[in-house]
């Protein structure tokens, strides 16, 4: 099968605000890839030049956009049959535990537009299966329908997740060049870049009713990019005004307490950054003992990412019966025997019985098939450089009270975050992480705490 791609504007102009909805389902940019007896036009707002040679052209959708386009039917292709539409999403990744270091594959939930209308324009709903499977074994069950004319104009609604506060992740590569292994990670593969990502394509299928006829398939990579740099500078602060606190954790009794600080939300945009904030305070006040860890005192705090995919257990095969000898044979004649005397069940038992035979299988367990573990970030200080200070107006001055419930001392820092990070995701079956790692040394004793936070 040969596919050609082919790619026309049809009008200029730049990419229209995340905030912007067309009212029209072409858009400036129309990408044709074509097999043996199908054609796909693809409409999208912009396209983005992808492939080592930098030739390829793939259509580019953001959150809200429609994926529309239209479909042709070469002559020679079965009359009669059924037009499939799916937009799949893929996290693909290196295993180096196998040999050779083969590539990992798992799917996202699909998002399945069946066309079945007889008439030239094809209206479809969108299907969102809530579990992560294998490509390979998804079957589409539906009758089949005979469609008339040659060319079809498919519509899947707009890009957009079915689960609140849910974020569909974007289209996403990435090395690991410049990426550190967190400890514990296995050190014969510790120099090797170990890359992953998020992909998306964009297929047709043309399924004859006829089992002799041959089917047609059309595929094309597609990229998701929200606009996540997109806000209002109306309904958003410059700088968060609620804060959260939590302390760090030690081992043995000591005479201080350490704690870290951070926006209550606990959530952060990939083009913003992560502040923070590290306070101790002396317990019972010592005037000597808070110079002394304000000046000697380690602080490292970490921003570390976590990877990990997992699929259902397999339970091994059922052996085989074998066929019993003739002791078997004469302890099932015995059994026999006694079902003579022995009484029926009630009802109720037997009610209870077919109550437990009607209960759904427990789900099989999970096991972890990818896990990653990278230090994106890392901050280290010596001391506590500030102490805070009571905000108060220029004609007031803080009371003693409350100048003395202020902590010994203070540590400012924050983690810059890059708009091409791997958002957090919580799929069932993939799991990206972040944690905020900090640990206080004073002295033999370290105090320390992890943070998770969210970065969309």
């Amino acid at each position: 099968m040969v596919l050609r791609r082919r790619t026309e504007s049809l009008s200029s102009g730049s990419r229209p605000p995340s905030s912007f909805v067309p009212t029209s389902s072409h858009y400036a940019h129309v990408s044709c890839y074509r097999s043996s007896q199908m054609e796909m036009r693809v409409h999208s707002a912009s396209v983005k030049i992808a492939g080592k040679d930098k030739t390829h052209l793939v259509p580019v959708f953001g959150e809200g956009d429609k994926v529309s386009g239209t479909i042709t039917l070469d002559s020679k292709a079965p009359s009669s049959g059924r037009l499939v539409v799916t937009v799949e999403g893929a996290f693909f990744y290196d295993d180096f535990s196998q040999a050779g270091g083969s590539k990992g594959r798992f799917t996202f939930p699909r998002f399945i537009s069946e066309f079945v209308d007889t008439t030239d324009h094809f209206s479809g709903r969108l299907y969102v299966y809530n579990k992560i499977h294998q490509a390979k074994t998804q079957r589409f069950q539906s009758e089949h329908y005979s469609v008339g004319p040659r060319r079809k104009v498919a519509s899947i609604s707009r890009v957009q997740s079915n689960r609140t506060g849910e974020e569909i992740p974007p289209t996403f590569v990435s090395a690991g060049h410049s990426e550190l292994r967190t400890p514990g990670d296995h050190p014969e593969d510790s120099n090797v870049a170990r890359s992953f990502g998020v992909e998306y394509k964009l297929s047709v299928a043309w399924e004859p009713t006829e089992s002799f006829e041959y089917p047609s398939f059309v595929t094309a990579p597609i990229y998701y990019h929200p606009d996540t740099g997109f806000q209002s500078l109306d309904g958003s602060s410059q700088e968060s005004k609620s804060w959260l606190e939590m302390p760090l954790r030690v081992d043995r009794p000591m005479p201080l307490r350490c704690a870290i600080t951070l926006p209550t939300a606990v959530t952060f945009s990939r083009s913003s950054s992560i502040p923070y904030y590290v306070v101790f305070t002396t317990t019972p006040r010592s005037p000597a003992l808070a110079r002394e860890i304000a000046s000697d005192a380690t602080i490292s705090a970490s921003l570390i990412r976590q990877i990990t995919v997992t699929e259902q257990s397999i339970l091994p095969p059922t052996p085989p019966q074998t066929p019993g000898g003739s002791d078997e044979s004469d302890g099932i004649r015995g059994v026999q025997l006694l079902k003579r005397v022995v009484k029926p069940l009630s009802p109720r038992v037997s009610d209870e019985s077919l109550e437990v035979d009607q209960k759904p299988l427990p789900r099989l367990p999970m096991h972890a098939v990818f896990k990653d573990s990278r230090l994106l970030h890392t901050s280290i200080c010596i001391g506590f450089p500030k102490r805070p200070r009571q905000h108060t107006g220029s004609d007031h001055h803080p009371s003693l009270e409350a100048q003395s419930s202020l902590p010994d001392g203070l540590h400012k820092a924050k983690f810059n975050l890059n708009k091409d990070m791997l958002p957090s995701i919580d799929w069932q079956g993939v799991s990206v992480k972040y944690y905020i790692d900090i640990s206080v040394l004073v002295g033999s004793d370290t105090l320390r705490a992890r943070i998770p936070i969210r970065v969309t």
